[in-house]
């Protein structure tokens, strides 16, 4: 069997892990379906399964790789957000994945696959194209996402019903609450409270610094002394915990509170909470699925709060749940507006509702004013990576000025022929219009990439890192290991939140570099290597799928306190709350570095310090909502680092990718 396997490409640790599942009927499984293996396993995906069915023997055209191709389509697009995609959306994705050109053949597979209930239709005016009449289309949903969004509309509808309050009983306690504890509420956070306690199902939105948190901790005052039992719950370890220090009550994670058990949660339909009312935190990040697992745990008697920023980026998962929620107008929401002056003295939160409106902050540099790291929690590093014509032009500048110096070499033979001298070959080397300005002697004698950058950058500005020798990636380098530490104390938690993963300045180019910096490889230090990731201990990581068996979640961050490189383990201890996880060698695969991570990796968490990258190498990713929510992650600090020219474009470009969803209209037609 390993044998078989590795013949067609699949690697003695997966072979493994098909033997362990599969058993003694490995090779038959395999051989009837190659396409089996990206379903069953985490890491195998469609592509080596793919290669798997050709070395087999499988067509190109095979009736059984078109039918894995569709299933794959619609399970990438989940990465888009997307519950559902159409007929013409899932023929051009399959045609260029395959190299194929199907036409009309893909509307009979999808017919065929719909008979054989491997997928589900629903009729949707999609917007799509916009010269057509609005008539309903088919979109095509995988069978979990079309029943989590048409159970979450359900759900929804039945639960938004009025409650029985007194709104006069309620704005007497208000008073009462005010005078014993000092907490005055203002007119619109009142009147949210009001509003929120005579209603089975509501949201709370609104953006930093608006209050939000003292809203909720007076309603939970509110409710408990209305007799009414709450819980607190929001979908990170990072988010639960905050929310719990500042109410004063225990909060959970979800899945926790779900109680997840083998391969489901336990509670469920037959096994709801026990609550009154159920208060969720930073609910942008609930996608369709949560959403549906959440709602099945919640009896006909609870009430539910969605409290969430709706500006924030929207979940990794399928789906647009706070969004569609409020858009639907069928659920009461209360948005906060009013920004509290403690809230205005902090520039992060200035600076993030600017961004938000679609106004370039006018952000400090601490090269203009060095006092700005005691004055300010946000300020901007001027800086920049070199161009490919810059590096070209260094790179040509080098090797003529290694001839230069060759012939000066052969210039001290007496026996040598004349050549120019030193002045006449530099003035002799032509220089393009755009390097008219570079002094060749300086960047010949420059010191380093940075320094040689310096020189060739045209008229580097003394507020530049350019102007000091160093590039943006130097600067965020000296921001983690040197400059942060001293001003914000050792044990400061830093962390860089980039666009993009990839770059000079993406999350795995950035993870390299600032490990080698602070936990470089030492001899007698044990290590594993996983491809080409390697982890030490004291490295700090981040989990990238949920995995139940662990109990650790997508987007939990924790250090390494142990490796054991004969067997193959790893010792990861989880923040906030120290929890200490092993990973045996085959669940390794699910960490990498976490010194820098995407902004999407770091919704629903807050750190103290926060670097941000944002050069024009990530204009694909530069969106307003993006750069709000990485900016709105940092509690005491947060700085930019990058150039001016590609904030402004952040700020000013709205992402147009619509995720398309229906929970919005579901919401509102299903009774």
């Amino acid at each position: 069997m390993m044998l078989f396997l590795q013949s067609h490409g699949i690697s003695t640790l997966f072979a493994v892990r098909i033997y362990k599942q599969y058993g003694d009927n490995s090779i038959a499984l395999v051989s009837e379906n190659p396409y089996r293996l990206a379903a069953d396993f985490y890491g195998i995906g469609f592509f080596s399964a793919d290669k798997v069915a050709l070395s087999i023997g499988f067509g190109p055209d095979s009736p059984l790789r078109i039918t894995a191709a569709i299933r794959h389509v619609l399970s990438a697009s989940r990465e888009q957000g997307h519950c559902y995609l159409t007929q013409e959306q899932i023929g051009k994705q399959v045609n260029k994945l395959l190299e194929l050109n199907l036409s009309d053949q893909i509307a009979l597979f999808l017919h065929e696959m719909e008979q054989d209930d491997a997928l589900r239709v629903r009729l949707l005016v999609t917007h799509t194209n916009p010269d057509t009449t609005q008539e309903p289309e088919r979109c095509y949903y995988s069978k979990s996402l079309y029943y989590d969004e048409d159970y979450v509309a359900q759900r929804l509808r039945r639960l938004t019903r009025p409650l029985k309050h007194d709104p006069a009983r309620i704005t007497s306690w208000l008073e009462r609450y005010a005078e014993q504890t000092g907490v005055l509420l203002s007119a619109e956070q009142a009147a949210a409270v009001r509003s929120i306690a005579g209603f089975q199902c509501a949201i709370l939105t609104g953006g930093p610094g608006c209050g939000k948190t003292t809203t909720t901790k007076v309603l939970v005052a509110l409710l408990r002394a209305m007799g009414r039992s709450v819980l607190l719950a929001a979908p990170t370890g990072r988010a639960a915990q905050r929310m719990g220090e500042v109410i004063g009550m225990e909060a959970k994670t979800i899945h926790r509170l779900l109680e997840f058990q083998g391969t489901g949660f336990k509670r469920n339909e037959e096994n709801p909470l026990q609550t009154d009312v159920l208060i969720l935190d930073e609910c942008s990040m609930l996608d369709i699925s949560l959403s549906a697992s959440l709602l099945k745990a919640v009896s006909d008697d609870t009430a539910v709060l969605f409290i969430g920023d709706a500006d924030q980026l929207p979940s990794v998962g399928a789906g647009n749940v706070l969004r569609d929620m409020i858009a639907s107008t069928i659920i009461p929401t209360h948005t906060l507006k009013t920004i509290f002056r403690q809230a205005k003295e902090s520039k992060i939160i200035t600076y993030a509702h600017q961004i938000n409106q679609g106004d370039s902050p006018r952000i400090d540099s601490p090269f203009k004013q060095p006092g700005i790291w005691q004055e300010a929690d946000c300020f901007f590093i001027d800086s920049d990576e070199a161009t490919k014509a810059q590096l070209s032009f260094i790179a040509r500048t080098k090797q003529h000025v290694q001839t230069i110096e060759e012939r000066e070499d052969a210039s001290a033979d007496p026996f040598a022929f004349d050549t120019d001298s030193l002045e006449t070959s530099y003035q002799r080397f032509e220089l393009p219009e755009q390097f008219s300005h570079v002094n060749l002697q300086a960047l010949a004698t420059a010191e380093g990439p940075a320094g040689e950058l310096a020189v060739v950058a045209k008229k580097v500005h003394p507020w530049s890192s350019l102007y000091y020798g160093m590039t943006a990636v130097d600067v965020v380098q000296r921001l983690y290991t040197e400059w942060i530490p001293k001003y914000c104390g050792p044990n400061c938690e830093i962390q860089v939140l980039s666009p993009m993963i990839r770059g000079s300045l993406g999350t795995a180019s950035l993870n390299k570099t600032l490990q080698q910096a602070v936990n470089p490889g030492q001899a007698g230090r044990t290590e594993i290597m996983v491809g080409e990731k390697i982890f030490r201990v004291g490295d700090r990581v981040i989990h990238r799928r949920n995995n139940y068996d662990l109990g650790v979640f997508n987007g939990d961050i924790g250090r390494i306190t142990g490796v054991n490189n004969e067997a193959m383990t790893l010792h990861v201890c989880f923040l906030p709350d120290q929890r200490e996880v092993e990973y045996q060698r085959e669940q390794i695969t699910e960490l990498e570095l976490a010194y820098a991570v995407t902004i999407h990796k770091s919704q629903g968490s807050e750190f103290e310090v926060v670097i941000l990258p944002v050069l024009t190498q990530h204009f694909r990713m530069l969106f307003r909502n993006l750069v709000y929510t990485g900016l709105t992650r940092a509690r005491k600090l947060a700085v930019f680092v990058g150039t001016r020219k590609a904030l402004a474009m952040a700020v000013h470009n709205q992402d147009t990718g619509l995720r398309q969803t229906a929970l919005k209209e579901l919401v509102r037609e299903r009774i």
